[in-house]
Protein backbone atom coordinates (compact mmCIF):
# COMPACT_ATOMS: atom_id res chain seq x y z
CA UNK A 1 0.00 0.00 0.00
CA UNK A 2 1.09 3.39 -1.22
CA UNK A 3 1.75 6.06 1.56
CA UNK A 4 -1.24 7.97 -0.46
CA UNK A 5 -3.44 5.53 0.13
CA UNK A 6 -2.07 4.66 4.03
CA UNK A 7 -3.26 8.28 4.27
CA UNK A 8 -6.60 7.83 2.79
CA UNK A 9 -7.61 4.82 4.94
CA UNK A 10 -7.47 6.88 7.59
CA UNK A 11 -8.75 10.84 6.66
CA UNK A 12 -12.13 11.30 4.49
CA UNK A 13 -11.18 14.92 3.24
CA UNK A 14 -9.73 14.08 0.30
CA UNK A 15 -6.92 17.41 0.49
CA UNK A 16 -5.52 15.75 3.70
CA UNK A 17 -5.55 12.39 1.99
CA UNK A 18 -3.74 13.00 -1.46
CA UNK A 19 -0.51 14.68 1.29
CA UNK A 20 2.52 12.02 1.44
CA UNK A 21 2.66 10.50 4.39
CA UNK A 22 5.36 12.37 6.17
CA UNK A 23 3.52 15.65 5.36
CA UNK A 24 0.53 14.40 6.95
CA UNK A 25 2.60 13.13 9.70
CA UNK A 26 3.36 16.55 10.13
CA UNK A 27 0.35 18.18 10.17
CA UNK A 28 -1.69 15.72 12.07
CA UNK A 29 -1.09 17.40 15.07
CA UNK A 30 -2.59 20.69 14.30
CA UNK A 31 -5.62 18.67 13.28
CA UNK A 32 -8.97 18.16 15.35
CA UNK A 33 -12.24 16.59 14.20
CA UNK A 34 -14.90 18.67 15.26
CA UNK A 35 -19.05 18.57 14.87
CA UNK A 36 -20.49 21.04 12.92
CA UNK A 37 -23.97 22.29 13.16
CA UNK A 38 -26.53 22.79 10.47
CA UNK A 39 -26.64 27.06 10.22
CA UNK A 40 -23.46 27.20 11.99
CA UNK A 41 -21.59 30.84 10.67
CA UNK A 42 -18.08 29.86 11.15
CA UNK A 43 -17.03 33.71 10.26
CA UNK A 44 -19.14 36.55 8.93
CA UNK A 45 -17.83 38.84 5.90
CA UNK A 46 -14.95 41.06 6.85
CA UNK A 47 -14.32 38.73 10.23
CA UNK A 48 -10.70 38.16 10.52
CA UNK A 49 -10.29 34.17 10.30
CA UNK A 50 -8.69 32.09 13.54
CA UNK A 51 -9.36 28.72 11.41
CA UNK A 52 -9.30 26.77 8.46
CA UNK A 53 -11.70 23.64 7.64
CA UNK A 54 -11.54 20.38 5.94
CA UNK A 55 -14.69 19.38 5.67
CA UNK A 56 -15.22 15.23 5.84
CA UNK A 57 -19.30 14.77 5.97
CA UNK A 58 -20.35 18.41 5.76
CA UNK A 59 -20.90 20.99 3.04
CA UNK A 60 -19.89 24.58 3.51
CA UNK A 61 -21.19 27.63 1.60
CA UNK A 62 -19.75 30.73 0.58
CA UNK A 63 -22.42 33.36 0.58
CA UNK A 64 -21.81 36.77 -0.19
CA UNK A 65 -24.45 39.13 1.73
CA UNK A 66 -25.56 42.23 -0.88
CA UNK A 67 -26.58 45.63 1.37
CA UNK A 68 -30.51 45.38 0.09
CA UNK A 69 -30.02 42.06 2.90
CA UNK A 70 -30.20 39.46 -0.09
CA UNK A 71 -27.44 36.13 -0.24
CA UNK A 72 -26.26 34.67 -2.85
CA UNK A 73 -23.93 31.41 -3.09
CA UNK A 74 -20.13 32.31 -4.51
CA UNK A 75 -18.93 28.52 -3.50
CA UNK A 76 -19.52 25.46 -1.89
CA UNK A 77 -16.91 23.33 -0.34
CA UNK A 78 -17.01 19.60 0.86
CA UNK A 79 -14.52 16.39 1.72
CA UNK A 80 -12.89 17.71 -1.49
CA UNK A 81 -11.76 20.88 -0.62
CA UNK A 82 -10.72 23.21 2.67
CA UNK A 83 -12.47 26.90 3.50
CA UNK A 84 -10.26 29.03 4.59
CA UNK A 85 -7.68 29.42 1.29
CA UNK A 86 -7.01 32.98 1.90
CA UNK A 87 -5.15 32.33 4.82
CA UNK A 88 -2.23 32.11 2.01
CA UNK A 89 -2.46 35.06 0.11
CA UNK A 90 -2.35 37.54 3.15
CA UNK A 91 -5.46 38.80 3.86
CA UNK A 92 -6.73 37.28 7.49
CA UNK A 93 -10.33 38.91 6.81
CA UNK A 94 -12.77 36.72 4.14
CA UNK A 95 -15.10 38.94 1.96
CA UNK A 96 -17.88 36.29 2.38
CA UNK A 97 -19.90 34.53 5.10
CA UNK A 98 -19.25 30.72 5.78
CA UNK A 99 -22.60 28.77 6.40
CA UNK A 100 -23.08 25.23 7.51
CA UNK A 101 -25.29 23.40 5.49
CA UNK A 102 -25.53 19.94 7.14
CA UNK A 103 -24.72 18.62 10.31
CA UNK A 104 -21.62 16.56 10.15
CA UNK A 105 -18.33 16.93 10.78
CA UNK A 106 -14.28 18.83 9.71
CA UNK A 107 -11.21 18.83 10.73
CA UNK A 108 -10.34 22.33 11.76
CA UNK A 109 -6.41 23.75 11.69
CA UNK A 110 -5.63 27.35 13.32
CA UNK A 111 -4.48 29.73 10.86
CA UNK A 112 -0.96 30.04 12.38
CA UNK A 113 -0.27 26.49 11.69
CA UNK A 114 -2.13 26.86 8.36
CA UNK A 115 0.43 29.47 7.27
CA UNK A 116 3.54 27.56 8.49
CA UNK A 117 2.80 24.22 6.92
CA UNK A 118 1.77 26.16 3.43
CA UNK A 119 5.82 27.70 3.79
CA UNK A 120 7.50 24.41 4.66
CA UNK A 121 5.74 21.31 3.26
CA UNK A 122 5.85 21.23 -0.39
CA UNK A 123 3.42 18.77 -1.04
CA UNK A 124 0.87 20.61 1.34
CA UNK A 125 1.38 24.35 -1.18
CA UNK A 126 1.11 22.89 -3.90
CA UNK A 127 -2.27 21.11 -3.65
CA UNK A 128 -3.73 23.89 -1.85
CA UNK A 129 -2.35 26.40 -4.88
CA UNK A 130 -4.28 23.77 -7.35
CA UNK A 131 -7.33 23.92 -4.95
CA UNK A 132 -7.24 27.82 -5.45
CA UNK A 133 -7.44 27.44 -8.67
CA UNK A 134 -10.43 25.05 -8.76
CA UNK A 135 -12.05 27.59 -6.59
CA UNK A 136 -11.49 30.19 -9.03
CA UNK A 137 -13.23 27.96 -12.03
CA UNK A 138 -15.98 27.37 -9.36
CA UNK A 139 -16.94 30.60 -8.51
CA UNK A 140 -16.43 31.85 -12.56
CA UNK A 141 -19.36 29.23 -13.25
CA UNK A 142 -21.40 30.31 -10.34
CA UNK A 143 -21.52 33.98 -12.08
CA UNK A 144 -21.99 32.64 -15.43
CA UNK A 145 -25.02 30.24 -14.24
CA UNK A 146 -26.71 32.42 -12.12
CA UNK A 147 -26.84 34.98 -14.53
CA UNK A 148 -27.81 33.05 -17.51
CA UNK A 149 -29.34 29.62 -16.58
CA UNK A 150 -33.06 29.48 -15.29
CA UNK A 151 -33.53 28.34 -11.12
CA UNK A 152 -34.76 24.90 -12.39
CA UNK A 153 -31.44 24.20 -14.07
CA UNK A 154 -29.52 25.69 -11.14
CA UNK A 155 -31.70 23.78 -8.29
CA UNK A 156 -30.53 20.65 -10.20
CA UNK A 157 -26.65 21.35 -10.38
CA UNK A 158 -27.39 22.32 -6.79
CA UNK A 159 -28.47 19.01 -5.61
CA UNK A 160 -25.76 17.19 -7.81
CA UNK A 161 -23.09 19.05 -5.82
CA UNK A 162 -24.81 18.10 -2.56
CA UNK A 163 -24.96 14.16 -3.91
CA UNK A 164 -21.52 14.56 -4.93
CA UNK A 165 -20.55 15.80 -1.69
CA UNK A 166 -22.65 14.19 1.22
CA UNK A 167 -22.85 11.14 -0.55
CA UNK A 168 -26.50 10.47 0.19
CA UNK A 169 -29.52 10.69 -2.15
CA UNK A 170 -31.55 12.63 0.86
CA UNK A 171 -30.68 15.79 1.71
CA UNK A 172 -32.09 18.08 4.62
CA UNK A 173 -33.29 21.14 2.30
CA UNK A 174 -35.87 23.74 2.99
CA UNK A 175 -37.00 25.75 -0.19
CA UNK A 176 -36.11 28.82 2.18
CA UNK A 177 -32.55 27.68 2.48
CA UNK A 178 -32.20 26.46 -1.46
CA UNK A 179 -33.80 30.77 -2.39
CA UNK A 180 -30.77 32.11 0.42
CA UNK A 181 -28.33 30.07 -1.58
CA UNK A 182 -29.43 30.51 -5.36
CA UNK A 183 -29.96 33.78 -4.26
CA UNK A 184 -33.60 33.86 -5.44
CA UNK A 185 -37.10 33.89 -5.03
CA UNK A 186 -38.87 31.19 -2.79
CA UNK A 187 -41.78 31.00 -5.29
CA UNK A 188 -39.11 30.29 -8.03
CA UNK A 189 -37.81 27.68 -5.98
CA UNK A 190 -40.59 26.13 -5.18
CA UNK A 191 -42.19 25.95 -9.18
CA UNK A 192 -38.57 24.26 -10.01
CA UNK A 193 -38.77 21.86 -7.13
CA UNK A 194 -42.25 21.31 -8.64
CA UNK A 195 -41.25 21.14 -12.22
CA UNK A 196 -38.56 18.49 -11.14
CA UNK A 197 -40.82 16.25 -8.81
CA UNK A 198 -43.23 16.03 -11.51
CA UNK A 199 -40.55 14.70 -13.87
CA UNK A 200 -39.54 11.99 -11.15
CA UNK A 201 -36.28 13.20 -10.73
CA UNK A 202 -36.58 13.92 -6.90
CA UNK A 203 -39.15 13.60 -3.95
CA UNK A 204 -40.37 16.52 -1.80
CA UNK A 205 -41.46 15.92 1.62
CA UNK A 206 -41.46 18.61 4.29
CA UNK A 207 -37.78 20.03 4.82
CA UNK A 208 -36.20 17.24 2.96
CA UNK A 209 -35.50 16.33 -1.14
CA UNK A 210 -34.91 12.89 -1.94
CA UNK A 211 -32.71 12.90 -5.43
CA UNK A 212 -34.66 9.76 -6.96
CA UNK A 213 -33.04 10.37 -10.90
CA UNK A 214 -29.11 11.28 -11.12
CA UNK A 215 -29.23 10.65 -14.87
CA UNK A 216 -31.88 12.73 -15.49
CA UNK A 217 -30.94 15.80 -13.15
CA UNK A 218 -27.70 15.50 -15.51
CA UNK A 219 -29.72 16.02 -18.49
CA UNK A 220 -31.66 18.49 -17.14
CA UNK A 221 -29.06 21.01 -15.72
CA UNK A 222 -26.87 23.53 -17.42
CA UNK A 223 -23.36 22.69 -18.48
CA UNK A 224 -21.84 24.58 -15.62
CA UNK A 225 -22.00 21.52 -13.43
CA UNK A 226 -19.75 19.63 -15.89
CA UNK A 227 -17.80 22.09 -16.43
CA UNK A 228 -16.40 22.75 -13.08
CA UNK A 229 -16.42 18.92 -11.97
CA UNK A 230 -14.21 18.41 -15.29
CA UNK A 231 -11.69 21.43 -14.42
CA UNK A 232 -11.54 19.88 -10.45
CA UNK A 233 -10.28 16.22 -12.10
CA UNK A 234 -7.78 18.02 -14.47
CA UNK A 235 -6.44 19.91 -11.96
CA UNK A 236 -6.82 17.72 -8.91
CA UNK A 237 -7.04 14.72 -10.55
CA UNK A 238 -3.51 13.25 -10.12
CA UNK A 239 -3.41 14.08 -6.41
CA UNK A 240 -7.17 12.14 -6.00
CA UNK A 241 -6.05 9.43 -7.99
CA UNK A 242 -5.15 6.69 -5.25
CA UNK A 243 -8.04 8.08 -2.93
CA UNK A 244 -11.12 6.04 -2.89
CA UNK A 245 -13.68 8.96 -3.37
Amino acid sequence: MSTVEKVAAKIQNQLLAALPQNEFDAIKPSLRLVDLEMDQVLWEMDERRKHIYFPTTVMICMLYDTEDGNSIEVGMTGRQGMVGIVTFVGDARMAKRAVVMNPGQAYVMEAKYAEKFFEELPCFQEICLCYTQTLIVQLSQSIICNRLHSIEQQLCRYLLIYNDTLRSTVFNLTQARISQVLGVRRESVSLAATQLQEKGLIRRTRGKIELLDRKGLLTTTCECYGVVREQNERILGKYFAQYDA
